[in-house]
């Protein structure tokens, strides 16, 4: 009886040592901290660890609204010249003159027929007198009361004066006619003689230089009248052109294409019937390869006047 009683007693202290075991475990459990929970990551951007600690972080702003904008733009046009890229091509000192460029240009954009029409003028000198002569003349520091103007031919008669009161102008314009009002004659050598007198009567005399009369230009009456001396045309004596005659017919033949109405009458003056004669068909023939006429509007007339001075020998055109 003993001996149960012995082991049944040990059997209940193991008993009791494990109950006390699993309770001191279960309260260690429990006696442990609890782990921090994880906290949720921010979108917003954080600053680096030396950053300023002052700075904003990225925010996102949303939203509209309608701005009218009342102010008046400046207007700037582009500073732009179109000519730019050829300008210093063109300057004085790069370009190069071709003297057959504009012979190209028209024949690329006339047509031929127009290019040599004999209706057509063409570019000339001038070379002929048009309209009033002009005689230029200084200036006067003192007062003048009265001036004339005497023109005299090579024979020293005076053939024109114009006399005046006051101040005398710069420019004195003389219509190219004789006191009578005969034209002047081409191929004479004109004196002009210009005199001013002041209130005293005292004279100043101021010689021009003489000029020769080679052609003019007038009109007379509705008809226009070319004069053109005939040593600038033939030859002395002869009926052969000069080399000079050339540029000289063609002006003579733009004044007719320009002044034309019904027909031309040429009168050829020399102091030969027979060189009167011969230059008529030569200046016919001129001037029918040089202008397009109706038939029969050109007329060459001969006049010879016994005793002319050969270099009063003259070529007249009407034009009516």
């Amino acid at each position: 009886m003993s001996s149960r009683r012995t082991s049944g007693a040990k059997s209940h202290s193991d008993s009791s040592c494990l109950e006390d075991m699993t309770l001191l475990i279960v309260a260690l459990l429990f006696s442990q901290p609890t782990p921090a929970s994880p906290k949720p990551e921010s979108t917003a951007a954080r600053p680096a660890p030396n950053a300023d600690q002052h700075a904003i972080g990225e925010e996102v702003i949303k939203g509209e609204t309608e701005v009218k904008i009342e102010d008046t733009k400046l207007f700037l046009p582009p500073q732009i010249d179109p000519f730019s890229p050829v300008n210093e091509l063109l300057t004085p000192e790069s370009y190069v003159l071709d003297e057959a460029l504009h012979y190209s240009v028209d024949s690329l954009t006339i047509p031929q027929y127009f290019a040599h029409s004999s209706f057509l003028r063409i570019p000339t000198e001038r070379n002929f007198i048009y309209g009033d002569m002009m005689v230029f003349l200084p200036t006067f520091e003192q007062r003048v009361s009265t001036w004339d103007l005497e023109v005299s031919n090579s024979l020293g008669e005076a053939v024109r004066r114009i006399a005046r009161k006051g101040q005398p102008p710069a420019v004195i314009t003389w219509d190219g006619k004789t006191d009578s009002g005969e034209p002047i004659a081409p191929g004479e050598v004109y004196s002009f003689t210009f005199n001013a007198y002041d209130a005293q009567g005292n004279q100043t005399r101021i010689p021009g230089t003489p000029q020769r009369v080679n052609g003019l230009v007038q009109e007379a009456g509705g008809e226009w009248v070319v004069s053109i001396a005939a040593d600038m045309i033939f030859t002395e004596g002869g009926a052969q052109l000069l080399e000079r005659a050339t540029p000289r017919l063609d002006e003579a033949a733009n004044v007719v294409k320009e002044k034309l109405k019904s027909q031309v009458v040429v009168y050829v003056y020399t102091e030969l019937e027979r060189l009167s004669a011969e230059r008529c068909r030569v200046i016919e023939a001129e001037l029918n390869r040089r202008v397009v006429l109706p038939p029969g509007a050109l007329s060459v007339v001969p006049r010879f006047v016994p005793g002319l001075q050969p270099k009063l020998s003259k070529i007249e055109i009407r034009i009516l």
